[in-house]
């Protein structure tokens, strides 16, 4: 019997290799899923691995009238990495695009710095009206919960091709620039939960 250090190595290379299959597929078996009450979140495959899936929270849409074209939906993301929310999309049969949105401010218009100015004010004019603006990207900072809500950031869908009904349930793509798809089940609702 050869038992010399070189032949030893060779026969532990398969028991090594072994060894480390059983690591990964316990790893991954034993990992903590992270579901709220109402949202269910899954990642893809095909994220890298040194990024950890973002933890959406809170999810939700907000019921629309029945001649509605446009939706919302809100929720928290959270990342341990930095990382930048991309793209939202949901089905086609759902809405024709889906935008990440925000609410802006828009500065008072001439006409109401005309206005003031007439009645004497001293500077003190009419605020803007708040505006929705497409964004390209939303920042998620590390360990830093990003809040969509209403009046703020949201996700819009335009073009509904049916109204968002309180019970149902929408499925939702946010595609993140490190992390890669990540889809929510996210519930319709009447209000904030």
């Amino acid at each position: 019997m050869n038992t010399s250090p070189r032949s030893s190595r060779r026969a532990s290379r398969p028991v090594l290799a072994a060894l480390a299959a059983v690591l990964v597929v316990g790893t991954a078996a034993c990992s903590d899923d992270k579901k709220s009450e109402e949202t269910t979140v899954t990642s893809s495959a095909s994220a890298p691995a040194e990024s950890a899936a973002p933890t959406i929270s809170g999810a939700w849409a907000r019921t629309s009238p029945a001649n509605a074209d446009k939706g919302a939906m809100y929720m928290t993301i959270t990342s341990a990495t930095a990382d930048k929310l991309i793209n939202a999309a949901v089905d086609t049969a759902i809405s024709a695009k889906t935008e990440i949105h925000e609410m802006v401010m828009e500065p008072a218009t001439s006409s109401s710095e005309t206005h003031a100015t007439t009645m004497g004010s001293t500077g003190n004019s009419m605020p803007g009206a708040m505006a929705m603006r497409k964004i390209d990207s939303l920042d998620i900072p590390a360990g830093t919960a990003v809040e969509l809500k209403p009046g703020g950031y949201h996700v819009m869908l335009i073009g509904l091709v049916k109204p968002l009904v309180a019970g149902s349930n929408v499925e939702l793509t946010l595609t993140f620039e490190k992390a890669g798809d990540v889809k929510v089940t996210v519930p319709v609702r009447d209000d904030a939960p």
